[in-house]
């Protein structure tokens, strides 16, 4: 039967270590049961309610530090590719819904820069005042400048032989 001195242990246990602990399986439904009964008792003294207090804030500290774990352990998974260890079911959920998430919104970075990366060079043959161009940008090129100029800008640069594409 799990106690307030177990819960204080637990969270204790878990603040004093960098890695997820081990823990049983069915802890979050037990927390959620002791937590009921403790709630259920009708005539409450100030003692038992300050008791009440205690337990909701010790069990709400203990599932910050696990989330903070969870949420480290995503970054590092996402980096090295090794899943953590002594996860609940829910937290496992969590654990992987939050990568997919981290991996979605790096291959979307990523392959924005590689599609940057596609876009044709162009060497400067004659320097050009500043000017403006259709994308409403400001462009100043230097003679011997390897850039990248969008179109319809670059067709009309290459056309007046302001430009030359260079190969990568």
């Amino acid at each position: 039967m799990l106690t307030f001195d177990k819960i204080r242990d637990l969270e204790r246990v878990e603040r004093q270590s960098k890695k997820l602990q081990k823990m049983p399986e069915d802890i979050p439904a037990q927390l959620k049961d002791y937590l009921k009964r403790k709630e259920k008792i009708t005539e409450k003294s100030s003692t038992e309610i300050n008791e009440l207090e205690n337990i909701k804030t010790t069990i709400k500290r203990f599932f910050e530090l696990r989330e903070g774990k969870i949420v480290s352990a995503v970054l590092d998974t996402v980096r090295t590719g090794l899943p953590p260890e002594n996860m609940s079911a829910e937290e496992e959920k969590l654990f992987y819904k939050l990568t997919d998430i981290l991996k979605q919104y790096r291959e979307s970075f990523f392959s924005e820069l590689s599609r940057e990366d596609d876009k044709p060079m162009y060497r400067v043959k004659k320097a050009t005042p500043q000017f403006v161009g259709p994308d409403m940008k400001t462009y100043k090129l230097n003679e011997d400048d390897i850039v990248s100029i969008p179109p319809p800008l670059d067709e009309l640069l290459l056309k007046e032989g302001v430009i030359e594409k260079v190969e990568k």
